[in-house]
């Protein structure tokens, strides 16, 4: 294939091949790829969400402008301050670990791989929705009275302990541990996680503090990605590539709301008002 294109591009001359030529043309033609899948990219997005990527600085930022303009946020309040850094330490990300965080040597047996579909959509299905208001301070904790709640608890006692523990904490290296040696330890839970360990590790606890919920959920967020999952799965049935879009929505939707908070700011300016900013 090589020696092939040096000749459809007139690369060789007395036996010899010129391979900046070569270079050349075939960075060339990197570029006329490049162009044509950016193109088609756009235009798909376009066709999916009437939105343009040349708007927006990820795919994560474009599926939260999507969930927005189809008001899956109507009446959900954006939070900042001491609010958002409290609630945010309630948020674990995946984890991949064997049991007990252990190496498991296994001869003479078949092992099993197991790939879950659309773990992040089916996990917004599975969601209520979106917490409406704003956040309220706890100051006697009734959870069954909430719609949700971030609270910050003491662990006093696991009654059950697991081989995949849910429970969690950073060491001093700042990475999270799941283990089921927790007690005695501070950590931040959401309403989900709270129900997790009370279920699956029966759990004794102390509340420290919190915020809670009570203004009910935006439900729309569940119909949206229903309808992004189904539009998916018609034109994977067709063979349309176009349906890899439809996954990269569903799988960047939520990446905007767990976003940190931006401490930095970043701009470009010419080398003569460089000292006007030293």
């Amino acid at each position: 294939e090589f020696l092939n294109n040096c000749n459809e591009w007139n690369c060789i001359k007395d036996n010899k091949i010129d391979i900046m030529k070569y270079c050349i043309k075939y960075c060339d033609m990197d570029c006329i790829v490049l162009q044509k899948g950016y193109n088609t990219f756009r235009d798909w997005l376009k066709q999916s969400t009437d939105l343009d990527i040349n708007d927006y600085p990820s795919l994560a930022s474009l599926s939260d402008a999507y969930l927005k303009k189809e008001g899956c946020y109507n009446d959900v309040i954006q939070l900042s301050g001491v609010p958002r850094a409290f609630i945010q330490e309630t948020l674990v990300g995946g984890r991949t670990m064997l049991a007990e965080n252990k190496k498991q040597i296994i001869k003479g047996k078949k092992i099993a791989d197991f790939d879950g579909v659309s773990l992040y959509p089916s996990s917004m299905i599975l969601m209520e929705g979106f917490l409406k208001g704003s956040p309220k301070v706890i100051i006697n904790f009734e959870p069954k009275k909430y719609d949700g709640y971030f609270i910050q608890i003491k662990i006093i006692k696991l009654n059950i302990k697991r081989k995949f523990p849910v429970l969690n904490y950073k060491n001093k290296e700042g990475i999270r541990v799941f283990t089921n040696d927790m007690e005695g330890k501070i950590i931040y839970v959401d309403k989900t996680t709270l129900e997790d360990l009370i279920t699956f590790h029966n759990i004794e606890y102390e509340f420290i503090r919190g915020y809670y919920y009570d203004e009910g959920f935006n439900t729309k967020s569940k119909e949206v990605i229903q309808k992004l999952f189904d539009t998916r799965l018609k034109y994977k049935k067709e063979g349309n590539p176009i349906q890899e879009i439809y996954k990269l929505l569903m799988n960047s939707s939520y990446g905007k709301s767990a976003l940190k908070p931006v401490k930095t700011n970043s701009k470009y300016i010419s080398s003569k008002n460089m000292k006007k900013l030293l």
